[in-house]
């Protein structure tokens, strides 16, 4: 393993999170947890989100790129969204906005990296921090786990893997909404959904105020649906009403007051979503 031989350095560890597509009806999140304690019994586990759709590298990388703030520095968020478990794609330790991230090497740390010029990336392929027999369809409790738990547990940068350069990093790219000419509609997309089914979009408030103009002379369309206005909560229309607000990560939402929008619309990802200037 070519690592340099001179960086005795340890990653200080408060706190590790933990972001998986696993869902809770399987034992895969347990053991993983059970894994990564026995490395580092002292360490505190925090859930992140288990219920990123299945595969959805974009979603996953959102939903980190949007939290992982709210963490101490030095927290080591441990994500495991890995379409690619069992091929050649790497596993990769990034130092990042003061925070360390165990992920595979398929675009889900994107945006993170892109917010720090600074950035260092190790790819892990100290193969004896792994468990065996090696897995070739569960790398989150045979590798992400007993390497998170040995992080934990004081292990030294140069025992992960050797620094790549940031640039070898895949990426994958925000599916930025287009302003229409005319400059009144903003043609966006469907991104995923929450637990309680309203959708999410790629249109973020910011890209709204483009239009110049205020909630209520505005409208929100999908599919054969209009919603005039946006709301400032949920609960503002009465139950069964279609509601459009921005959600708690600045980005536009489409809700059902009272129920599940994804259901009710039949919506789907990648779906069509429009915001346009009433008048």
């Amino acid at each position: 393993m070519d690592t340099p031989a001179n960086d005795n350095s340890t990653y200080k560890i408060p706190l590790l999170s933990l972001t998986t597509d696993f869902g809770l009806t399987d034992e895969y999140v347990g053991v993983m947890k059970g894994v990564i304690l026995r490395g580092a019994p002292q360490l505190r586990i925090v859930d992140l989100c288990h219920h990123i759709e299945p595969q959805n590298v974009l979603q996953a990388a959102l939903l980190l790129s949007e939290n992982f703030h709210y963490f101490p520095d030095n927290t080591l968020h441990v994500v495991v969204v890995d379409p690619g478990v069992g091929t050649q794609r790497k596993i990769i330790l990034a130092k990042a906005c003061n925070h360390l991230f165990l992920a595979p090497d398929n675009g889900v740390l994107s945006f993170i990296l892109a917010r720090d010029d600074n950035a260092t990336i190790r790819q892990v392929v100290n193969r004896s921090l792994f468990l065996s027999p090696l897995s070739n369809t569960f790398h989150g409790r045979d590798i992400f786990a007993p390497v998170a738990g040995a992080l934990g547990s004081g292990l030294t940068a140069a025992k992960i893997g050797p620094e790549i350069a940031v640039d070898e990093i895949r990426r994958i790219s925000w599916p930025a909404p287009n302003l229409a000419p005319d400059g009144v509609t903003l043609a966006g997309t469907i991104i995923g959904s929450d637990h309680f089914g309203n959708l999410l979009t790629n249109i973020h408030q910011r890209d709204i105020q483009g239009l110049q103009a205020g909630a209520t002379a505005l409208s929100v369309h999908i599919g054969g649906c209009r919603i005039d206005g946006l709301a400032s909560s949920y609960g503002q229309q009465p139950a069964g009403a279609m509601v459009a607000l921005i959600g708690s990560r600045g980005y536009l939402e489409i809700a059902l007051s009272g129920g599940n929008a994804r259901q009710h619309l039949a919506a789907a990802n990648g779906q069509s979503v429009a915001v346009s200037k009433n008048g």
